[in-house]
């Protein structure tokens, strides 16, 4: 078949072509648009785990300089010398050995599943390392928890338990060994 200008061949093969192009460019335009509403609900789950977390921050914070009971004990947790713990207190202090626990682990699964940046986990690591420092009458209830929790074992969140542990076991060693 020639093709001779003016054919209706042609017109036919024109229209075709340039309907082709414009499903092919809807498609790739449905996909760009996919694409980011996906980026906008990744943004979206990113922004309301920190914010879920920092809530949980919050919550303990602000019953903190509310409740001069709860203040009570976390000056017993940062000074454990300093301060008689009744049983009564030392159950609040394993759930406040909890809460921090399930904090910390939440940022871990959200880490995992790629809501938090390696520099968010690394903060929320950091916050672990101040209250084993700061919050000294929580070590015993967070080795606690991690040595008879077997899914917190090998999460990055919790070497800094699992590094106190270790320098534990190796005092304690070297005691035994004197």
């Amino acid at each position: 078949m020639s093709v001779i200008p003016g054919n209706q061949s042609v017109k036919k093969f024109s229209w075709r072509l340039i309907a082709e192009i414009i499903g092919l460019l809807s498609i790739v335009a449905g996909l760009l648009l996919v694409a980011w509403e996906v980026r906008q609900a990744n943004n979206i789950a990113r922004a309301e785990i920190v914010m879920n977390l920092t809530e949980q921050w919050n919550e303990f914070n602000s019953t903190w300089f509310e409740n001069p009971e709860v203040a009570r004990l976390a000056l017993s947790v940062m000074n454990p010398d300093q301060f008689e713990v009744s049983p009564i207190d030392q159950s609040r202090i394993m759930a406040m050995a909890w809460h921090f626990t399930n904090i910390f682990w939440t940022a871990q699964i959200a880490y995992e599943n790629g809501l938090l940046s390696d520099k968010d986990i690394r903060n929320y690591q950091s916050d672990l390392i101040w209250i084993i420092k700061y919050m000294p009458g929580l070590k015993a209830d967070l080795s606690h928890i991690y040595e008879t929790s077997p899914y917190l074992h090998g999460a990055f969140i919790f070497e800094p338990i699992e590094q106190l542990l270790q320098a534990e076991a190796a005092d304690s060693e070297r005691m035994h060994d004197k």
